[in-house]
């Protein structure tokens, strides 16, 4: 915008320049071809009557006066009576007005000498133009010099003026980008021109109200979820007192559907904390070692897809350290390898592989499951949504996930993986060690 600012103010200048200097310039040029001419048609004037006599005293007037005027001016004369090849001469010969004619380094001014109605000879007078038009090419000179200066000193304001409109505007985009990468307590001045104060209050006001409500919506989820906690824990409870105290196997197996409904309200509320938590913490990413993080999860998971008759694969480049916020790839993996474990068929294998790019980890965990459509893909990140049967999952996990990458300024994209299942791929930042000062 700044560029803009300078170009469109320096253009205006300069088409302002243009305008008054180009037609004074020329103007002043018009009047000193003009004043030469003129000098030396009204010299040819005065030798016409001398030519037209024959007397002894008319030639040697125009002797003498060819020698005065040229002695003085420079000029050449020449009285010319019959045609030849200067076109400009043949011309006059012929009785018409041919017009000064301008060389670059002389004007050629010819009048026709007339007797009654008879042309009878010609004037010439050649006046040297050197002076002329190099006083022409200073005037040039000078108005392109000035225009020059007037135009790094419209260019130099401009910058100044431009960086005074586009400072205040820089500090509103860099609070805007702040907001839109989630920090709501950014707040811009109110300072300065009144329509930039303006805008930053809107700016604050939208940051405000915007803080207002998702903190609404994270207390509300937060408190729901801790008030459910307490009556799921007491129906589990009631329905173990009821299965120890009924022997009846229909009562046990509709205890047992309500159960695992329960157990999934369960693990739902605590999806929708950890998800809470996510969205509102301002813990500060570290320096975390992802080789020991995937260690311990996949210690931990190992026993139950051995279970199921899944493998897990581990592949990780050592050292790994990222930058992340501490617990957040513990639950990460928990959530993905919970997805590729129920997704995973017996006799297949979990693939778990991370490695260094340069500034960046990529991390990848591939499952020999079913896969997903596009569309799947697409949606798989939205919360509550699932890609099993109703009553399958909790439908949090892979917004838990894409919440606490993105958190720690990383992303996480779901493909096809090769030979079938899916590819649950992540990249964060490598850990940087702080520059010594």
């Amino acid at each position: 915008m700044k560029l803009r600012l300078v170009a469109s103010y320096v253009v205006l200048v300069a088409i302002a320049l243009a305008l008054f200097t180009i037609p004074v310039a020329a103007s002043s040029a018009s009047i000193l071809r003009s004043t030469l001419e003129q000098t030396a048609e009204r010299e040819a004037r005065l030798f016409a009557p001398l030519v037209v006599r024959t007397d002894p005293a008319a030639r040697q007037a125009i002797v003498d006066r060819t020698r005065d005027f040229e002695s003085a001016t420079g000029s050449q004369v020449r009285l010319i009576s019959a045609r030849g090849n200067d076109v400009q001469v043949n011309q006059a010969l012929a009785g018409g007005d041919p017009g000064p004619r301008w060389s670059a380094d002389a004007v050629s001014v010819v009048l026709p000498v007339k007797s009654g109605s008879r042309t009878v000879a010609a004037v010439q007078i050649v006046s040297p133009a050197r002076e002329v038009n190099a006083q022409i090419a200073q005037i040039w000179r000078f108005r392109l010099l000035t225009g020059g200066g007037v135009l790094l000193a419209a260019s130099a304001i401009a910058v100044l003026i431009a960086s005074t409109i586009a400072r205040p505007l820089k500090r509103l985009d860099a609070v805007a980008r702040r907001i839109g990468e989630g920090d709501y307590s950014a707040r811009a001045e109110t300072k300065g021109a009144p329509e930039i104060a303006t805008l930053a209050r809107t700016l604050n006001n939208s940051a405000r109200q915007t803080d207002a409500l998702l903190g609404s919506q994270r207390a509300f989820v937060a408190d729901a979820s801790h008030q459910l906690r307490t009556p799921l824990a007491a129906m589990r409870l009631t329905l173990d007192n009821i299965r120890d105290t009924s022997d009846d196997p229909q009562l046990s197996e509709r205890i047992a559907t309500v159960d695992a409904e329960i157990h999934r309200m369960s693990r739902m509320v605590e999806g929708l904390l950890t998800l809470a938590r996510a969205e509102s913490t301002t813990t500060a990413a570290q320096c975390v070692d992802l080789a020991e993080v995937v260690d311990a999860r996949s210690s931990t998971w190992s026993a139950a897809m051995d279970d199921a008759g899944v493998t897990l694969h581990v592949d990780v480049e050592r050292p790994c350290k990222i930058t992340a916020t501490p617990g957040a790839m513990e639950q990460v993996l928990d959530n993905i390898l919970s997805n590729a474990l129920t997704a995973a068929p017996a006799g297949s294998s979990v693939v778990l592989r991370a490695r260094r790019h340069g500034s960046v980890v990529d991390l990848v965990i591939r499952d020999q499951g079913a896969g997903m459509t596009d569309e799947q893909r697409g949606r798989a990140f939205d919360r509550f949504w699932r890609a099993g049967p109703p009553g399958t999952g909790t439908g949090l996990g892979l917004a838990i996930v894409r919440q606490l990458v993105e958190h720690d300024a990383g992303t996480v994209e779901l493909r096809p993986a090769e030979g079938g299942g899916l590819d649950v791929r992540i990249s964060l930042g490598a850990w940087q060690p702080p520059a010594k000062r």
